[in-house]
C-alpha cells in the first residue's frame, strides 16, 4: 500500500494536497493555543477582579457585625461566628461564591478560642500553606487569592479562594476565605475553543478542496500533455492538444503543437528521404545484374581462353578482373538483401537442423580460405546434437560471415568455434587471437560499410555489409548477435538463437543471456576490468532493422589496398584444406587431422616419392 510521501512524490497534486493539510494543521492549532490563551487570560482577568471585589465588600460587612456583636462567652461567639458565614454562604452564591471557611490565625494568643468553622468541610482541605503564611505575614485587612480545583459530581472545577484576616472579640485574629467558582468562565472558553476548532476544521477542509480543484484544473491539461507526448513518441505523428484561452496552459499547448508539427514535417522528410534511398538501392541492384551478367559471360569466355594469351601484365589483369566481377556480383547480393530486410518483406524458411552439422558444411564452403589464411581452426563440440528450428540458408550465413571475419583478422592465429545449448537457445562462438578491436570499435561493427581500419589489406574481399545483414538475420529469427574485442588480444562473436521460431516461422523468444558469453574465458582480465570501470559497454545487443547507413565509409587507402591481387586458388588448395580442422568434444581427443599430422603425411609422401 502507498504511502502518503511516496504518493506526494508521484503525483504534484497530492503532494500540494498534503503540503496544504499539514500547513492548515499547524494554523490552526497555532490559533487555538494563541486565541485560547488571551480569552483565557482575558476572562480570567474581569472574573478575578471582580471576586476580590465582592470578597472585599463581604468580609468589611462580616468585620462590622463582629465588631457590633454583643458576646459574653465563647459559645455565644461561636453562634455569632456561625450566623455570619451562613450569611456571606446565602448572600453570595449569585457572586459565584460556593463557601466560606473560618480559621484561628497563626500566632493568635487569645484565650478564648473557637471551634474552626467550615460551610463545606471539604473546601477547608483546599487551603495550602502558603496562602496561609501569605495572610499571617500580611496585614489586616489585606487580600490574598489562589486559584483551586473545587470538587463536584464529575470531578473538579477551576475556583478562586480568597482569604484575609478578621478580628473576632474575644477571640482575637482569625482568617476568614472564600471561595468562588470559575464554571461559567470555563465554560465560555470551552465553548470558545470548539468554535475555534471547528471553524478551523471547516476552513481546512475547504482549503483542501479549493486547492485541489486548482490543482486539478492546472494539472489536469498537463496530463493531458504527457500522454500526447507519449502518444507522439510511440508514432502516433497526428496527436495534437486542444488550445483554448491566452494563458500559460494555452501557451504550453500551442508550442507543443507546433513542436509536434515540426517532429511530423521531419520524420516525414526522412521517411521520403529513406524510400528514396532503399528504393534506388534496390533499382540500381536490379538494373546492374544485366551488366554484370554480359561481363562475366564475356570474362569467363577469356579466362577459358588464358592459355592463348601471352602478355603476363594481361594475364595478371585478367585475374583481378575474375576477382573483382566476383566481388561486384556478391556486393549486389547484398545490397538486394539489404533493401528486402528494410522493406520487411523477409519470410524465414523454417527448418529442424543440428547447428553442429551446419558449421561443418560452411567450414566446407569456406575451406579454402582456411587454408590459405594459416590459421588452425579447433571446434569445441557438444556430445549431443544441438537443434534448433532455423533457416538453414541464413544461418550459414552468419557463420560463413563470422568465420571468414576470423580468418581476416586473425593473422594465422588459431581460431576457436565454440558449440553449446541450453533448454531454449543454441549458440555458436567465433573467438580468434589475432589483432582484435577496441571498446569503441565493438560497438560500430556492425554498422554499413563500417571498417575498423581501412589501412589494412584486406585478403578475402568484402562488401562492408556481412556482419550487417548478420545482425539482420539473427534478429529476424529472434536471437542475438554479440561481440566483444581487446586490441591485440582478438575478438569474439556469439550467434545465439531460439531452438523454436514463433507462429508461421516469425522470430521466436529465449531465455538471455544465453548459453555463451560473449566474453571468452581466455580473455584477459584487463579487458573485463577496464570495460567495467570505464563504463563500456563492450556487447552490442541485437536491435531492429537498421536505419538506412551512408553510402560508404571506406578510404582511399582501402580501395587502394583491394587492387592488390590475389592469387586464385587451385584444385590441390582444395584438396588440402581440411587439414587445419581439429574437432574437440567433451571428454574426447582429437577426431580430424591436425597442423602436425598432415606435416607427418607430407613428408612421408615427399619419402615414397
Amino acid at each position: 500500500m502507498p504511502t502518503p510521501l511516496g504518493a506526494a512524490r508521484r503525483s504534484l497534486g497530492t503532494s500540494m494536497v498534503l503540503f496544504a493539510t499539514v500547513a492548515g494543521v499547524v494554523l490552526i492549532a497555532v490559533l487555538l493555543v494563541a486565541v485560547t490563551i488571551t480569552i483565557r487570560n482575558d476572562v480570567f482577568a474581569e472574573r478575578r477582579a471582580a471576586i476580590l471585589t465582592d470578597a472585599r465588600q463581604r468580609t468589611a460587612a462580616a468585620q462590622s457585625a463582629f465588631d457590633v456583636a454583643q458576646v459574653d462567652t465563647a459559645d455565644d461567639l461561636t453562634a455569632t461566628a456561625q450566623a455570619q458565614l451562613a450569611s456571606i454562604n446565602d448572600s453570595f452564591v449569585g457572586a459565584g461564591g460556593v463557601g466560606v471557611v473560618l480559621r484561628r490565625a497563626g500566632g493568635e494568643t487569645s484565650t478564648i478560642i473557637i471551634n474552626d468553622l467550615a460551610t463545606d468541610a471539604d473546601l477547608a482541605a483546599l487551603i495550602t500553606d502558603n496562602l496561609v503564611s501569605q495572610i499571617d505575614a500580611g496585614q489586616t485587612g489585606t487580600q490574598y487569592f489562589q486559584s483551586v480545583g473545587i470538587p463536584d459530581g464529575d470531578g473538579t472545577a477551576p475556583g478562586l479562594m480568597v482569604g484575609s484576616r478578621v478580628n473576632l472579640p474575644l477571640a482575637g485574629g482569625y482568617n476568614l476565605f472564600l471561595v468562588y467558582t470559575l464554571a461559567p468562565e470555563q465554560h465560555v472558553i470551552d465553548l470558545a475553543t470548539r468554535a475555534i476548532i471547528i471553524a478551523g476544521a471547516g476552513f481546512l477542509l475547504l482549503l483542501i478542496v479549493g486547492l485541489w480543484a486548482l490543482t486539478s484544473r492546472v494539472l489536469i491539461p498537463i496530463r493531458r500533455a504527457s500522454l500526447a507526448a507519449e502518444r507522439l513518441a510511440a508514432g502516433h505523428l497526428q496527436e495534437r492538444l486542444p488550445v483554448s484561452g491566452e494563458n500559460e496552459i494555452a501557451t504550453l499547448s500551442r508550442s507543443f503543437n507546433n513542436m509536434a508539427d515540426s517532429l511530423e514535417a521531419q520524420i516525414q522528410a526522412w521517411e521520403s528521404l529513406s524510400k528514396v534511398e532503399k528504393l534506388f538501392v534496390s533499382d540500381v541492384s536490379h538494373e546492374l545484374r544485366t551488366p554484370l551478367a554480359s561481363i562475366r559471360l564475356a570474362a569467363e569466355q577469356i579466362w577459358q581462353a588464358r592459355d592463348e594469351i601471352q602478355d603476363p601484365f594481361a594475364t595478371r589483369s585478367l585475374k583481378i578482373l575474375m576477382r573483382e566481377i566476383d566481388r561486384f556480383e556478391q556486393m549486389l547480393s547484398d545490397l538486394l538483401e539489404i533493401s528486402r530486410i528494410d522493406s520487411g518483406r523477409v519470410q524465414l524458411r523454417a527448418a529442424e537442423a543440428d547447428i553442429g552439422a551446419v558449421l561443418h558444411g560452411v567450414l566446407d564452403l569456406v575451406a579454402v580460405h582456411v587454408e590459405a589464411s594459416g590459421s588452425p581452426i579447433r571446434l569445441h563440440l557438444p556430445e549431443e546434437p544441438c537443434v534448433a528450428e532455423v533457416d538453414v540458408a541464413r544461418v550459414e550465413r552468419i557463420l560463413r560471415n563470422l568465420i571468414v571475419n576470423a580468418l581476416e583478422h586473425a593473422e594465422g592465429s588459431p581460431i576457436d568455434i565454440t558449440v553449446a545449448a541450453n533448454g531454449d537457445a543454441v549458440a555458436v562462438r567465433v573467438r580468434d587471437h589475432g589483432v582484435g578491436m577496441s571498446p569503441d570499435v565493438v560497438k560500430k561493427v556492425f554498422d554499413r560499410f563500417y571498417r575498423a581500419d581501412p589501412s589494412r589489406k584486406r585478403t578475402l574481399g568484402g562488401t562492408g555489409l556481412g556482419l550487417s545483414i548478420s545482425l539482420e538475420d539473427a534478429v529476424l529469427h529472434g536471437g542475438t548477435l554479440t561481440a566483444w574485442g581487446w586490441p591485440a588480444d582478438g575478438a569474439s562473436f556469439v550467434l545465439t538463437l531460439p531452438r523454436r521460431l514463433g507462429p508461421d516461422a516469425t522470430p521466436g523468444t529465449f531465455t538471455k543471456p544465453g548459453p555463451l558469453d560473449v566474453v571468452p574465458d581466455d580473455a584477459p582480465p584487463v579487458s573485463r576490468v577496464g570495460a567495467r570501470t570505464k563504463d563500456v559497454d563492450v556487447t552490442v545487443p541485437a536491435v531492429p532493422a537498421l536505419t538506412p547507413s551512408p553510402a560508404s565509409r571506406r578510404s582511399d587507402v582501402d580501395r587502394d589496398s583491394e587492387q592488390e591481387e590475389v592469387a586464385t586458388p587451385t584444385e590441390a588448395d582444395e584438396a588440402d584444406a581440411q587439414v587445419r580442422v581439429t574437432v574437440i568434444a567433451p571428454g574426447e581427443g582429437p577426431t580430424a587431422r591436425t597442423p602436425e599430422d598432415t606435416d607427418s603425411r607430407r613428408k612421408q609422401e615427399g619419402g615414397r616419392r
